[in-house]
């Protein structure tokens, strides 16, 4: 608040004391200002980050939140107010206690990194003062994606090195682990990425050469490196019928991120935001409506190439949910029509990669959850109150009878967040999350409804965090998302967008007050904002 001017003249100790005062109040507010603009920086590169780079992302934010503290030192302020604040309390602390009583401590507490990614939305929700940072995150973010889909492009184009499209089982090269779908990167250091170049770089090769091979296997992509002698290859076909190669791409999209569920909720995420602001965006702007429907048809194609079933209904449930948020009766039938033409294509396109049992028992991924949601049932009726422990299946997975990892060869989870919250951690942890769940639901409508007829922007930003939340529990069903970092974070980054918005409507305008010294004159170029 604005210093009053005093009333008496005032004595020795106020005129030594005020310089030194003014002088302490201006370093503060230099300090303030840098703090805040090194936070928004990090936050910039947060939403960067989060489409490519887990580790990336985790960095940001974390300096976001020492800043932060920093912040709340120097300028001896408590934070603002945090709603839902007391179901994410409950939802760490029931954790906490169920990693303390876990029969193995190691694992349990290093996944508790994990649940406090929580202090992502909290972190966001802090420190964001206007709706232009807002802007400037969420625009950030869906350019980032596109980005990431741009990347997905220039791998099935270009490709990523030459693909092994069948090798003959007695050849030397299958003896020396190189199978069909491999990809080669790289011969003695050497990238390639035609048949021709592989072919031209080994014929070139001194005889009797020993040749370090590097490809990558399976989907997601593992690395190896193989040796074998320039003669072998050779006699294995190579630049014959034998051995027929091709451009190698990736079996299913993953991008940058390491694993196609992770890259597929990660589109499907910045999916439902994009959808969300072409939705809201002012018919006037034709140019951003044009970019953002660009951005869109971008994020769903690469989320094709991913071949994820769940991530492909989660982004048309989210979406249908914003047409009917942000659209009239017209538009909701034109809306409403493109993701039918959506979900169809979708649906096709599932059944050509996976074949026809895609929905049934006789998929193996499905084949694998239900044997898992049986499994995860015994378990919490056997383990109700704090569970067995976050991450001890994967080490008691016989003494606790998980049949499909004998049966799969696979030490996976329960692919769905609310068993696999349930067994690791207990029924009330289960409790305290679901409570979240509805509270958070409940105050994203009231904020849609706050926004409605303040700011065309703030509804379809607060609409794309609905829209991606109710994506995120359809995808749940069937994923264990939250023990996936990256849409664990973007899932709180929303959050913390959402709870930015909420307090900004709350808050009312700022009023510019100049200070005044202790003689009552105007203090040069300082401002008080109450």
């Amino acid at each position: 608040m604005a210093i009053r001017q005093q009333t008496s003249p005032p004595n020795d100790a106020q005129r030594a004391a005020s310089p030194a005062v003014r002088t302490a109040g201006k370093v503060q507010r230099r300090v303030g200002g840098f703090l805040d603009g090194a936070i928004f920086f990090f936050l910039c590169l947060l939403a960067i980050l989060l489409p490519h780079s887990i580790k990336g992302a985790q960095h940001s934010w974390q300096i976001v939140f020492l800043l932060w503290l920093i912040k709340l030192a120097v300028e001896r302020k408590r934070p603002f107010p945090q709603p839902l604040s007391a179901p994410l309390l409950a939802y760490v602390t029931l954790s906490g206690i169920s990693s303390a009583l876990s029969p193995d401590l190691n694992l349990s507490w290093d996944r508790m990194k994990i649940v406090c990614l929580v202090l992502v939305g909290i972190t966001v929700g802090q420190n964001l003062h206007r709706l232009k940072q807002v802007r400037v995150l969420i625009f950030l973010l869906v350019l980032s994606g596109l980005a990431a889909a741009g990347f997905t492009a220039w791998q099935y184009t270009y490709g990523v090195g030459v693909g092994i499209a069948h090798v003959d089982g007695e050849s030397p090269l299958y003896q020396a682990h190189v199978y069909q779908d491999d990809i080669i990167q790289c011969i003695n250091g050497r990238r390639v990425h035609t048949p021709r170049q592989m072919e031209q770089l080994v014929e070139q090769s001194p005889p009797g050469t020993l040749l370090r091979i590097d490809l990558l296997h399976g989907y997601p992509f593992h690395k190896k490196r193989i040796y074998i002698v320039r003669e072998q290859l050779l006699k294995s076909g190579l630049g014959t019928a034998a051995l027929p190669l091709t451009r190698g791409h990736p079996l299913k999209a993953q991008g940058t991120l390491g694993h196609y569920v992770v890259f597929a909720e990660m589109l499907m995420q910045i999916g439902c935001m994009t959808w969300a602001m072409l939705l809201s965006a002012e018919p006037r702007k034709r140019g951003l409506r044009l970019l953002l429907a660009v951005i869109f048809v971008a994020l769903v194609a690469a989320l094709f190439l991913t071949e994820t079933r769940a991530a492909l209904g989660g982004l048309a449930v989210g979406g249908f949910v914003a047409v009917l948020m942000l659209t009239g009766k017209r538009s909701r039938y034109w809306a409403t029509a493109a993701l039918l033409i959506f979900v169809v294509a979708a649906a096709a396109w599932v059944r050509h990669t996976r074949g026809p049992g895609w929905l049934g028992l006789q998929d193996p991924g499905t084949h694998f959850r239900t044997m898992m949601w049986e499994d995860g049932v015994r378990l919490i009726g056997q383990h109700p109150w704090f569970g067995v422990g976050m991450e001890t299946i994967r080490n008691h997975w016989e003494q606790w009878h998980i049949r499909a990892f004998s049966f799969f060869h696979d030490e996976s989870h329960f692919h769905n967040d609310m068993i696999q919250i349930a067994v690791e951690r207990g029924l009330p942890a289960l409790a305290a999350w679901l409570w979240f769940v509805i509270a958070y639901l409940v105050f994203l409508l009231q904020l849609i409804r706050r926004c409605r007829g303040r700011s065309r922007f703030a509804t379809g930003a607060a609409v794309g965090v609905l829209a991606g939340f109710v994506a995120y529990q359809t995808t749940a069903i069937v994923h264990y998302d939250l023990g996936i970092e990256s849409v664990a974070m973007i899932l709180f980054f929303y959050f913390g967008l959402a709870i930015a918005i909420d307090r900004m409507l709350a808050d009312p305008p700022p009023q510019r007050v100049q200070l005044r010294d202790s003689s009552g004159a105007p203090e040069p170029g300082a401002v008080d904002v109450p």
